[in-house]
């Protein structure tokens, strides 16, 4: 009996099969699991372009499985080949064959039992992989609601086999083959430290003190700017001002701290007045994996990013996003979407522009700005509660109530 652990997007999962060998590509990847199955380039120069989207702070990239399409977050979070897929209709309408099994925990614990397909095939324009792993996780309608538009999540499976440049400016990931890739961009190339995960240094000025180093894991599938663990180093601590917000992971609700720091330098690259997340023991302990934290979405899409596995480096080049203003959701509300339809509110902060206004968890919120909600996505949402100063209407109803 084989047993392997992986991460991604907060998700542990441990995965048991018997009898079961990995072939590795001659290329093998300088981590603890190498690369498995195969893999076809369909294209003659060894580089193909993905277009992908940016939803809910995540790349979202198209991999056509048993003839049917599946937006998958793009996550260096994913450790091993293969595939991790949310349970949907849309999933079971793939008709995989399973032959064991894999419970998936989040980081408070809880397993999840899913179903494991083994030698499966699946493809992205230009690319075929054979001879993959797929985890298949039960229907949640919470991690539905939660990853509206997104069918699961792909990683080493490009990570270990490609150099990965993924473009915001012009919504494309490119994988080039590493013998085919030549960098001729002006961007800073950084050392990748890769063990499970790919980790970067930086320095950090939390509030008025003395810089730190820090050893962060390059996260793309963490939608925050920057997650810090606090206490795992000394001057790791809490900026005087936090709030306090919910994030889910495996269905449970986890309770995190959101403030902002002076400074985080990248190279010769400043980032100022950082909006970011923390753990603390109290409410999370520090996964293992990443023990003082990771750089995640809100820092990554200010850059055009390359990840060089195989030359163990990333390069970083600021884009047109680079100079946006870190932003928090300024209402005082958590919210997910209920079928497509009405957005529910999940929660609402203490004396937050929301709680005046006299919004209560369990309101279905129904227009935003006259807008019905089924029109509208989480991040029109996000991006319209951002705006500081604007005065925002909602249409709720509350039970038999409809309200303004």
């Amino acid at each position: 009996m084989k047993s392997y652990t992986l991460t991604c997007l907060g998700f542990v999962l441990m995965v048991f099969f018997a009898n079961t060998s990995f072939s590795q590509d001659s290329r093998r990847v300088r981590m603890q699991v190498p690369p498995s199955g195969g893999y076809r380039m369909l294209s003659e120069n060894g580089i193909t372009s993905v277009p992908f989207d940016f939803i809910s702070k995540h790349v979202v990239i198209p991999v056509e499985v048993a003839g049917k399409t599946l937006n998958l977050i793009l996550d260096t979070g994913m450790p091993v080949d293969g595939l991790l897929l949310f349970g949907s209709e849309k999933v079971n309408a793939l008709g995989l064959s399973f032959v064991g099994k894999a419970p998936v925990m989040g980081p408070g614990g809880q397993a999840v039992e899913s179903d494991l397909a083994m030698g499966v095939t699946f493809g992205l324009p230009g690319v075929e992989f054979t001879g993959q792993m797929v985890i298949v996780m039960p229907q949640d309608p919470d991690r539905s609601n939660h990853f509206e538009g997104k069918d699961g999540v792909i990683g080493h499976t490009l990570f270990s086999r490609f150099v990965v440049y993924i473009d915001h400016d012009n919504m494309r990931v490119t994988l080039s083959e590493p013998d085919r890739f030549e960098y001729a961009g002006s961007g800073h190339e950084f050392p990748l430290r890769l063990g499970r995960y790919p980790f970067v240094a930086c320095e950090a000025r939390i509030t008025g003190g003395e810089t730190i180093p820090l050893d962060m894991v390059v996260d793309t599938g963490n939608g925050a700017a920057l997650t810090l663990n606090v206490g795992a180093r000394e001057g790791l601590v809490l900026p005087e001002k936090v709030i306090e917000y919910q994030t889910r992971s495996v269905g449970q609700v986890l309770s995190r701290l959101a403030g902002r720091i002076e400074c985080l330098h990248l190279g010769p690259y400043a980032l100022e007045n950082l909006l970011c997340s923390f753990r603390t023991p109290s409410h999370e302990p520090a996964p293992p994996w990443a023990k003082e934290g990771a750089l995640g979405q809100g820092i990554l899409r200010r850059f055009n990013t390359t990840i060089d596995y195989i030359g163990e480096r990333i390069i970083l080049e600021p884009n047109g996003f680079f100079g946006e203003p870190f932003e928090f959701n300024m209402a005082g509300i958590q919210f997910t979407r209920s079928g497509g339809g009405p957005f529910v509110v999940d929660r609402v902060l203490p004396d937050s522009p929301a709680s005046e206004a006299g919004l209560r968890a369990g309101d279905l919120i129904a227009q935003i700005n006259g807008r019905p909600a089924d029109r509208l996505s989480a991040d029109d949402v996000e991006e319209t509660l951002k705006k500081e100063g604007q005065e925002v209407t909602l249409d709720i109803r509350r039970g038999d109530e409809s309200l303004k």
